[in-house]
């Protein structure tokens, strides 16, 4: 079952333009939000620190800190609400490095407002799921015991098929399980009993080996090629 969408969330925007700002206000609003703006790097980190946000809108371009700052400073501490960026640059070396960061999303702008509202909705709705499978997980023994595998019907493959299909290393298989599941990297990292780094870069080397930008699109990606290769073999 779909986890569903919190019915009203809190959301940072970060934006230095007062139009732009002001807008997604009024729409987020109006979508039955509660919306908090700031108009720099480091009032942004105040804020969150102040009081953790569901979600976060963030620039890139900000007066006293740029976006990119923000977000890595915010992962390093340990801060992992879905962040989603807005950003006028659009080139692919910056969406790269806004994911290798850390981010959920990424929009470049101008945007639709319904487009912007529902990759809002899907973003809550994966954190969601992803409070779910952390509640889960403190319920098992931390230490000792195997890690519960996504459900068949989710990604289809064994470890063994993941490593010969992907070029994945075992630990990297039962990372792509567990992004799969919709858990962040300090999630995994309890999870496997690795550290956060060790989690990140395993994530990233998932990433990049089924071909995928998002850690959103992890499990769909998996079971497009699973679904294509019993078709292949049918």
């Amino acid at each position: 079952m779909t986890a569903p969408a919190p019915a009203r969330a809190r959301i940072l925007v970060v934006e230095d333009h007062d139009d732009l700002a002001e807008a997604l206000d009024i729409n987020l609003t109006h979508a039955g939000h509660d919306v908090e703006r700031v108009r720099d790097g480091r009032e942004a980190l105040l804020a969150v620190r102040a009081r953790t946000p569901d979600l976060i809108l963030l620039d890139l371009n900000l007066p006293r800190m740029d976006g990119f700052s923000v977000l890595d400073r915010l992962r390093n501490e340990g801060m992992w609400m879905p962040v989603l960026i807005l950003s006028a640059r659009g080139a692919s070396a910056d969406k790269v490095e806004g994911f290798r960061l850390g981010a959920d999303d990424y929009v470049t702008k101008p945007f639709s407002v319904g487009e912007l509202l529902g990759r809002v909705c899907a973003l809550l709705r994966r954190a969601a799921a992803t409070r779910a499978a952390e509640a889960a997980l403190a319920q098992t023994p931390p230490e000792g015991t195997p890690v519960a595998a996504a459900p068949a019907d989710v990604i289809g493959y064994s470890d063994e098929e993941l490593v010969a299909r992907f070029g994945l290393t075992l630990r990297q298989a039962a990372v792509a399980r567990l992004l799969a599941r919709g858990l962040t990297n300090p999630e995994i990292a309890s999870a496997l009993s690795i550290s956060r780094f060790t989690a990140r870069n395993h994530a990233e080397q998932v990433l990049a080996k089924i071909g995928v930008v998002s850690r959103g699109r992890v499990a769909a990606a998996l079971r497009a090629a699973y679904d294509a290769d019993q078709h292949s073999a049918a």
